[in-house]
């Protein structure tokens, strides 16, 4: 009889193994493509560093920075001039003596001058009582219409002078800051008590 030779089967791998194998390649794969990037990482936000202390003694840059105030648009600004400066004053005192003239016995009666008289008391009013709304140029250009109202009824020598001051009254800006506008503003008065001196002599004994 022919001998036979029986070879012994080849087993088959694990499949385990094969399973393993395959999440190993996964989990390599998913590695390298799922990794942030590192210049997608957001950049450390750099810490406020203190001043040395010798930066901030009596003297330095920085302390003399820090000491200095603020400009002065940030500062809360000041109330209208016209309402602490020397023309309102002088224009306060007048306003009496320019009331009287209009209240005396010759002139009361005249519906113009009692007209003037109102508005000019109106305008010095709101000045009196501190309003900070109030501009100082109604009450210079009603003083001006006042005595150019008193002139027009008994004082007709006077019209030139007259005409004169209301001109000047209309050509003020009504600000008192400037040394030009102080200037313009005192000459202005000087002349509405000019006016008013004469205005006070009875209109027979002026020339």
């Amino acid at each position: 009889m022919a001998e036979l030779r029986i070879q012994p089967k080849k087993s088959a791998p694990s499949p385990w193994l094969l399973v393993a194998l395959a999440v190993v390649v996964l989990a390599a794969a998913a590695y390298f493509f799922l990794r942030p990037d590192p210049a997608d990482e957001p950049a450390p936000v750099p810490t406020a560093t203190s001043a040395p202390a010798d930066s901030l003694a009596p003297g330095s840059s920085a302390a003399e920075a820090r000491a200095t105030p603020p400009p002065s648009d940030s500062l809360e600004t000041s109330p209208p001039l016209g309402n602490t400066s020397p023309s309102r004053t002088q224009l306060l005192q007048l306003a009496p003596q320019l009331t009287q003239l209009a209240d005396r016995a010759d002139l009361r009666d005249d519906a113009t001058i009692r007209e003037q008289r109102d508005n000019f008391t109106s305008a010095t009013s709101r000045l009196e009582d501190n309003d900070p709304a109030a501009s100082l140029r109604p009450g210079l250009v009603a003083a001006a219409n006042l005595l150019l109202a008193v002139q027009q009824k008994a004082y007709p020598n006077l019209e030139t002078e007259a005409n004169a001051l209301t001109l000047q009254a209309s050509e003020l800006s009504g600000r008192d800051a400037t040394p030009a506008e102080q200037t313009r503003n005192r000459e202005y008065l000087a002349r509405v008590a000019n006016l008013f001196n004469t205005m006070s002599y009875p209109a027979k004994d002026v020339l």
